[in-house]
């Protein structure tokens, strides 16, 4: 690599210096360090790098994808992106110029090392089919092709006169040819050009078509393609042979040299970390590396022969045929990049970042596809994992402010008002009536009431949190759970003069935490109680669905918006709100709920239409005489 040039594109010095040492370690050259995309192009213009290093996010008018759009149009350097951003949406602009690699800070070393020479290979590539076709183009102009033509029974051999030129010779050497017509030809072609000739002589063959050395007039080799055709005479017998002589040693040169690529790339493909395949222009593999088998657990044999959409994601084959199709429209060689699903012979799925190019034939009809294929699932899966830890963080951030506002705000209001009222009553005793004195002590038990059951509510949604609550389930028969809930409320509905009706079978048996399903039906229950003006209903129902047994309490009350509901049950959003005749909840209680509910193998969800009254339910598994298999 001490023959790479790099221009290397960062604003922050520390990091472009610590990425130069890094790079110059491993044998490359960093010709220039720039901070913004107007140096870049600048740098690019008068220095020529053998790749440019681009930063995203840079300093002047241009950020890194646009400065590397234009030196991809203007100067077809390759830029290969080194940037600290992996969201989806720099990834997928910087794709739109066609880069030559994607990679995410910081360095490695081994994976820069391949796409560096990936890079350098397939630009180099470009510019080798560019050079070719305009050498084909002189070459056509030029004419190199000379004619000759052998009276046989004369046995005269008159030559174009710029023949001899052709490879070196001068006029006179011609009378050197007509004396041995073979001195000219290499020693090892001789027998074959000789044989060949004389085959058509003797009317064994009517034409011919070889290639044979040549030595020319300097001392080197040349090639020639000889033709031949022989015109016969009125008796059929051959009288002289007309024929062409093609200078091919430039052709032949170049065999050489793409027999020497085709080498390197054969070395490149087998030993590259990277997966690369090679397929028809119709999906189907050609060739595939044993990197590209190792990442999708096939063999090169299972491979060969299929098409890429059997191997690909469902959810990604449409993406991978636009570009495709994108490819095929464009006669660029560039490779575009995407982040797609391969399916793994195992069932995995595997991500991987796939860089695809279009190689076409000498008429610019497309012959293969190039496919190059990083494995990215762990990138993938440590994406996922920061989008959950985020989550989670949020939640417990939620958690902890909910405590906080639940400390300072719904414990402090009660302990202020029992603070209040008992000092009045301690201050004024002696003046007060004795109703007054009821009232007092009514509302002292009242706040008390509110202050315990917030306080159990917390401790007992703290016990959630930190997994020190346990399970214990036992057989329970909601008929008897539902007549304990209705003798522990009636009194509550009749102050309130609403209706409390209790619908459970006798046969329903359940198996569940006894104190939890308890918990969840007394909330059900004061809820709907709070939130039902006077002469309203409330009705508590339980059926059997399956294997699960089904419970309701079903209210004519004020019920909730459906912007509401979204949150009912969220920890991190405020739904609290006061009942008909001001009642205080504590924020927490359908929380608990759900988390209840959810130890205990049901499903908890709200049905509510504003001002017409709300529907909460859940399940619970029943106990069908065999306690090992509800467990499972």
């Amino acid at each position: 690599m001490a023959d790479t040039n790099i221009l290397l594109v960062e604003d922050e010095q520390i990091v472009a210096k610590y990425i130069e040492k890094q790079l110059t370690g491993a044998g490359y050259k960093i010709i220039a360090s720039v901070t913004s995309g107007e140096k870049a192009i600048e740098k690019v213009t008068t220095l020529k790098p053998d790749i440019v290093l681009m930063d995203i996010k840079i300093m002047g008018s241009m950020d890194g994808v646009e400065t590397a759009d234009y030196i991809r149009k203007n100067h077809q350097i390759p830029v290969i992106y080194l940037t600290s951003l992996s969201d989806d949406e720099s990834f997928q602009r910087a794709k739109k110029t066609e880069p030559f690699g994607y990679l995410i800070k910081p360095i490695d070393l081994k994976e820069f090392n391949r796409v560096v020479e990936m890079a350098l290979y397939k630009n180099k590539i470009y510019k080798e089919l560019i050079n070719t076709r305009q050498r084909f183009q002189i070459a056509a102009e030029a004419a190199k092709t000379r004619v000759w033509e052998l009276w046989i029974n004369e046995d005269k051999l008159i030559l174009d006169s710029t023949m001899p030129a052709l490879f070196g010779y001068v006029d006179d050497d011609i009378q050197e040819i007509n004396k041995d017509r073979m001195k000219f030809v290499h020693e090892e072609d001789r027998e074959l050009v000789s044989k060949t000739i004389q085959e058509c002589i003797e009317g064994k063959s009517k034409s011919f078509e070889i290639q044979h050395r040549i030595n020319e007039k300097n001392g080197s080799i040349g090639w020639i393609l000889l033709r031949g055709v022989q015109v016969p005479s009125e008796n059929n017998k051959p009288k002289r042979i007309i024929g062409s002589a093609t200078d091919i040693t430039e052709q032949k040169k170049y065999e050489v040299a793409l027999s020497q690529s085709e080498e390197k790339f054969r070395n490149i493909f087998e030993s590259s970390g990277i997966g690369i395949a090679l397929l028809e222009p119709d999906g189907r593999f050609t060739k595939v590396n044993k990197s590209f088998c190792d990442i999708l657990g096939y063999s090169e044999k299972e491979i060969i022969g299929i098409n890429f959409r059997n191997i690909t994601h469902p959810g990604d084959l449409e993406k991978s045929l636009d570009l495709t199709k994108e490819l095929l429209k464009t006669e660029s060689v560039e490779g575009k990049s995407i982040e797609k699903r391969y399916l793994h012979k195992n069932g995995d799925i595997i991500w991987a970042l796939t860089t695809i190019s279009l190689i076409r034939d000498s008429e610019n009809k497309p012959s293969f596809f190039i496919t190059q294929v990083q494995n990215i699932t762990r990138r993938k899966k440590y994406e996922e994992q920061l989008i959950k830890y985020t989550e989670e963080l949020k939640l417990l951030n939620a958690a902890k402010d909910k405590f906080f506002s639940i400390i300072s705000h719904d414990l402090r209001n009660p302990f202020n008002s029992l603070l209040g009222l008992t000092e009045y009553v301690t201050h004024s005793y002696d003046e007060m009536t004795p109703l007054e004195i009821k009232n007092a002590i009514s509302s002292v038990y009242s706040s008390s009431k509110q202050v315990y059951g917030l306080i159990l509510n917390l401790l007992e949604w703290s016990m959630v949190q930190s997994g020190r609550i346990t399970v214990d389930k036992t057989v329970i028969n909601l008929a008897e759970l539902g007549k304990e809930i209705i003798d522990l409320y009636e009194e509550s509905a009749k102050q309130k003069h609403l209706e409390l009706i209790i619908n459970i079978n006798e046969d329903i048996l359940v198996y569940a935490d006894k104190y939890m399903i308890d918990t969840i039906v007394r909330n059900f229950v004061s809820n709907s109680i709070k939130f039902t003006n006077p002469g309203g209903k409330i009705i508590i129902k339980g059926m059997i669905n399956g294997d699960n047994a089904e419970v309701s309490v079903t209210d004519t009350g004020i019920g909730i918006s459906a912007e509401d509901q979204k949150n009912l049950f969220r920890i991190d959003e405020q739904t609290r709100r006061d009942g008909t005749a001001n009642e205080k909840g504590t924020g927490i209680g359908l929380i608990l709920c759900k988390e209840f509910i959810e130890k205990n193998n049901g499903v908890l969800w709200v049905e509510s239409e504003e001002d017409k009254g709300s529907r909460f339910s859940f399940t619970v598994p029943r106990y069908l005489g065999n306690l090992q298999s509800i467990d499972k």
